[in-house]
Parts: structure tokens; sequence; C-alpha cells
């Protein structure tokens, strides 16, 4: 969806790291998330959509800037398709919402880490099921 990669110049080179590695997470707890995403969700006044998963991929830079955002998704039996655009757009939109990502996290010897981090929505007819991980 976005493939702008966004990083501050006082974060470290643009290495693979994922979040789990650089143990961070984002700071609000499944629950709470999950409310506010079928919130969000709701005020969109979606018909009743296709079900399975959709998952965003994305980097986070050193001071918690989200960019180069992938969205892959899959029916209830994980084979590829698609959700209709409009709805993949408002999912999208929620999740650039999230701006609390940690920052300024140091791994080893490498200072202000980038990392990748993902958010996995199980949705069964328009609705938001759970959110993982």
């Amino acid at each position: 969806m976005d493939t702008t990669r966004i990083i501050h110049p006082d974060c470290a080179p643009p290495y693979g790291i994922f979040y789990y590695q650089a143990k961070v997470k984002y700071p609000v707890g499944s629950t709470e998330l999950l409310a506010a995403a079928r919130d969000f969700m709701r005020s969109k006044n979606h018909p009743p959509q296709a079900s399975g998963y959709v998952t965003f991929r994305f980097f986070v830079d050193c001071k918690g800037t989200m960019s180069r955002i992938k969205v892959m998704q899959t029916d209830e039996e994980y084979k590829p398709t698609h959700f209709p655009r409009d709805y993949i757009n408002d999912l999208h939109s929620y999740i650039r919402t999230l701006d609390r990502w940690p920052q300024n996290i140091d791994i080893e010897d490498i200072k202000n880490v980038n990392y990748i981090a993902f958010i996995t929505l199980r949705i069964r007819h328009g609705e938001i099921l759970n959110i993982l991980p």
C-alpha cells in the first residue's frame, strides 16, 4: 500500500530486524486494539464482507514512524484472496492511527534500531474477530 520508506537521520541503517528480535510490542493490549478497530470499522458502515485474514507488514523507524506498509489477504483456508478495496483502505487507515510504537531501541551494539512489525486481523463477514499477535 505504502511503498515509501521513512528513516530519520538519527536511526541506524535499515537492517532486517523484526519486532520480536528487538523485544518490542505495541504498548496497547490486544483487547483494547480490537475494540478500537471494531469501533473504527463500524463507523465506516461497510456491508458484510468476505472472511479470512488481513495482515499488515510494515517498517517502524527508531522514531516510531511507520512506513513501507504491505497488505496480505487470505481466506479462512489461508489461500490468497482479495477483500473489497474500500474495506482494505479503511483497515489501512485504522492501522495508520497506531502511533505509539516503541522508539530508540538498542540491540547489542546497534543504537536506534528500526524494525519490521506485523498486525493480522481475523475477519468473519466483515467483522473483526481478533487481532494477532
